[in-house]
């Protein structure tokens, strides 16, 4: 009886969301599977679930759809406000929060997602189902992610390309073993195939698709590093209206007429004094003093090489 009701829930829910006009109680328990019984029997299993999604944070709205029959209520939910608020969540949680969505959409709701889609369209009653927030999402959880897993989980050696340190790209082999967070950060432990040696890959600087092999690599045990991944605080000058994506990645101190004060995080000196290199003339260090010392040093280099 629980199956029932839950799979009832899954296919109200569906179907209130795949329409974007107001249903009518009759045309829901003709929609969805489940309601069966007198008429009277069906609307109290109707007010019921509706309490039951309220409860699970599901906001039913309801509105009069005949300006004739003001007691003629429709029912929908809304895509914007279709969501869970499940609190601060554990990197580990996040990531099997991804792999069971992404499992449970491809799966689970292909079926109930098609069965409710013919019922609607035999009533005349537009539908579509490409876009709906069906499966949980995470947010600032990195696109990659998924494919990350399965090579993990198929212990297969992937093919990257690698934003490093000095801002260049590095193309990589390197067999996958976990995912960590690290400060707002997502990570990945790796066994780099041509070193040998194992180090953690920040995600967002994978550069492009990643390529799975069909190299497969034996599964070892390891423990995720606990060391303290280093970044440089700065406060640069930026000329307003010029380096947008360093503005972008910057919190403001202050403004004045031609030039805006900044504080910024760097990943490196190294990666600092680059950016700030590319959008020389229009950025300037303040501090801190290595900085300044190692951009002024590369642009006296800069001038002495092309004069």
């Amino acid at each position: 009886m629980a199956s029932e009701k839950n799979e009832r829930l899954v296919n109200l829910t569906i179907c209130l969301l795949a329409t974007k006009k107001f249903l009518t109680k009759a045309q829901i328990f003709k929609a969805v599977a489940g309601y069966e019984g007198s008429p009277e029997a069906s609307d109290r299993m109707f007010e019921r679930d509706k309490e039951e999604l309220r409860s699970l944070g599901i906001e039913i709205e309801m509105r009069s759809i005949d300006p004739l029959f003001e007691d003629e209520i429709g029912y929908r939910i809304s895509p914007e406000r279709y969501k869970f608020n499940l609190g601060p969540l554990s990197a580990e949680e996040i990531t099997l929060l991804a792999v069971a969505a992404q499992a449970w959409k491809e799966s689970a709701l292909k079926d109930v997602a098609l069965s409710t889609s013919l019922r609607l369209q035999s009533l005349g009653i537009n539908s579509d189902f490409s876009e709906l927030p069906l499966a949980p999402t995470v947010s600032h959880l990195p696109e990659i992610v998924p494919t990350i897993l399965e090579a993990i989980e198929s212990s297969k050696v992937i093919e990257i390309q690698y934003r490093n340190q000095e801002d260049q790209i590095e193309a990589k082999k390197i067999a996958p073993l976990g995912l960590y967070s690290r400060n707002s950060r997502w990570y990945l432990y790796a066994n780099d195939i041509s070193k040998n040696e194992h180090r953690s890959y920040r995600l967002d600087r994978f550069a492009g698709e990643i390529k799975r092999t069909n190299k497969g690599f034996e599964r070892e045990s390891f423990a995720f590093p606990n060391t303290y991944f280093p970044t440089l605080d700065a406060v640069i000058k930026i000329r307003r209206d010029f380096a947008p994506a360093l503005m972008a990645k910057s919190s403001v101190i202050e403004t004045e007429a031609d030039w805006i004060t900044c504080q910024i995080q760097f990943d490196s000196l190294n990666v600092a004094v680059a950016e700030i290199l590319r959008n020389s003339p229009n950025v300037v260090v303040i501090q801190p003093i290595n900085l300044v010392s190692e951009v002024t040093k590369s642009l006296s280099n800069l001038a002495a090489i092309h004069g």
